[in-house]
């Protein structure tokens, strides 16, 4: 069960859920519409939705690095023979039609999950060995799941189109995340591509606090920890300048807890700090639960 957990990347996973759920929140904010109120179970099938998404695009792309990973990952499941390549393969096509056949559920949208599988297959095919069109893959995976729950309200006309501002956000990141990841097997180019990481992320916070202020109708609590992340990454402490590539990389893969929790804050009334303090207690304890994880599949 380990080794399947490690082709899925099973402890981060939770990132791509509170992705959309956060995201479909500050759409429904009293400064964006006030939309429909999403349910629990609604907003559970969304999460859920983008847990596979995610769970297929990761087991996608070990499925397409195998050779490759004979040399340079050989510990992983695949390249290991620890787990068999076809098994992986009927993996990937069950975890990707389940995200289809959810479709985010009542509150989402199949046409953004459909994007979002359809990038990350073309991320694994090949967009990967290349810097911008791997980057621009992998945001668009991240962005289009963001967009999930957000699309519906838009084409309703119960939320404005500048709502999908917050997905874009979240895609933005994660494509600084992408550029920085390449830099594992380029070392002399750690430098350069620390500062385009470090560059969209002050930009994604940045964007997230203007957005969740605009949908909080009033000052939001997110707002304020999302000037302090920015201002962290103009002084090239966020990812960390002297941390090896793949702790800088996951550093920030656990910063998408906290990019979700200022955009979340959008998704209430200015004044209702608890909620606002309940998002950030969330993501700490998320990004706590994620590290264990790491860990723990790490031995």
């Amino acid at each position: 069960m380990r080794d399947w957990l490690r082709l899925v990347r099973a402890p981060l996973a939770p990132t791509a859920a509170c992705d959309a759920v956060a995201c479909a929140l500050l759409a429904r904010g009293p400064g964006a519409g006030a939309g429909p109120a999403a349910g629990a179970s609604d907003l559970l099938l969304l999460a859920a939705t983008s847990v596979l998404v995610y769970a297929a695009g990761m087991a996608g792309n070990d499925l397409a690095d195998r050779r490759r990973d004979v040399v340079l990952h050989p510990e992983r499941p695949l390249p290991s023979g620890r787990l068999p390549v076809a098994a992986a393969a009927v993996l990937v096509a069950a975890l990707a039609a389940g995200a289809v056949a959810l479709g985010g559920g009542p509150a989402g949208s199949r046409v953004a999950v459909v994007v979002a599988v359809v990038l990350a297959a073309a991320y694994d095919g090949g967009a990967k060995r290349a810097l911008v069109p791997g980057a621009l893959a992998m945001g668009g995976v991240r962005a289009a799941n963001a967009a999930t729950g957000v699309l519906p309200l838009v084409l309703a006309g119960t939320a404005p189109a500048w709502t999908l501002l917050a997905p874009a956000c979240v895609g933005l990141y994660s494509a600084g995340i992408t550029v920085l990841s390449t830099a594992e097997d380029r070392p002399d180019r750690a430098s350069a591509r620390r500062h385009v990481a470090s560059a969209t992320t002050a930009l994604a916070f940045a964007g997230a606090a203007v957005l969740a202020l605009a949908a909080g109708a009033g000052p939001v609590f997110g707002a304020f920890f999302a000037g302090a992340v920015v201002l962290s990454a103009t002084f090239r402490r966020v990812p960390r300048a002297k941390a090896p590539v793949g702790a800088q990389v996951l550093e920030m893969l656990l910063g998408f807890y906290w990019l979700d929790a200022v955009l979340a804050t959008g998704g209430a009334e200015g004044s209702a700090w608890a909620l606002a303090v309940a998002a950030f207690g969330g993501a700490f304890a998320l990004i706590l639960g994620s590290q264990i994880a790491v860990r723990a599949l790490r031995r």
